[in-house]
């Protein structure tokens, strides 16, 4: 089911446990990689239906592309518009409020580690999991392929890396979360998640870090793939 939300009519797809509708399940809110300019929500449906066979209410969201004209914060903006629509609407849903976790593919990953370390707890997730995703946006590498800056520079315009990097901005109080990298990872280094979990804990927060042998950016071998479903799969059903 494709629902149409908010005024920048953005597209989520709703995907539900079989046993039909009922109150106060589960929910994890799936934003989608692409290097904030390219994708769009049904890169993450065959995750969205394997967490739902698990009894969790999936829901994955198109946001503004940069390709499209819309730089930061925009991206953002539609993630906390989202999350906050889903909060609003949870008895329309069959979700609990406040059992919803955010989970985030590489660009997807940077977007919901941002709304993790929102000050209002009302704006942020129960339960955060980064896929490869980046941290810190000034630490982007250069040697890598050569898209990666010019996509940073295309999503901030002008502004600020530094003021965009969720490791820049990290608090006490964020939900407890899971990070998953590849060590091989040559677009968006190991290193920015190795930091992250360790400020993040540093600042008194949970955070468990699963690290995958010889996968770059998003697991290929099959025995890694299924120990990244793994970590998601036990982190859904600590919600």
């Amino acid at each position: 089911q494709t629902l149409v939300v908010g005024p920048h009519r953005l597209k989520v797809d709703l995907y539900e446990p079989d046993g039909g509708r009922r109150s106060a399940r589960p929910a994890v809110l799936m934003v989608h990689g692409g290097g904030w300019a390219a994708g769009d929500r049904s890169e993450l449906s065959a995750l969205a239906h394997l967490v739902a066979q698990q009894g969790v209410v999936a829901l994955s969201m198109d946001y503004r592309l940069s390709s499209e004209g819309a730089h930061w914060p925009a991206q953002a903006e539609d993630v906390a518009a989202i999350l906050r629509w889903m909060r609003g609407h949870a008895g329309d849903l069959g979700i609990d409020g406040q059992r919803i976790a955010l989970l985030g593919g590489s660009a997807g990953g940077h977007l919901a580690a941002w709304a993790a370390r929102d000050p209002d707890p009302r704006k942020r997730p129960n339960r955060l999991i980064v896929l490869w995703g980046p941290w810190d946006l000034e630490q982007m590498p250069s040697g890598g392929p050569d898209w990666v800056r010019p996509s940073v520079d295309a999503l901030l315009n002008g502004r600020s890396a530094r003021e965009a990097s969720p490791l820049h901005h990290l608090a006490e109080g964020m939900p407890p979360t899971l990070i998953v990298h590849g060590v091989e990872d040559e677009i968006v280094p190991i290193d920015q998640s190795r930091r992250a979990c360790t400020a993040l804990r540093r600042k008194g927060n949970v955070c468990t870090l699963v690290e995958l042998p010889g996968q770059g950016h998003a697991p290929e071998d099959p025995k890694q793939v299924m120990r990244a479903f793994t970590a998601v799969q036990e982190s859904l059903e600590a919600l």
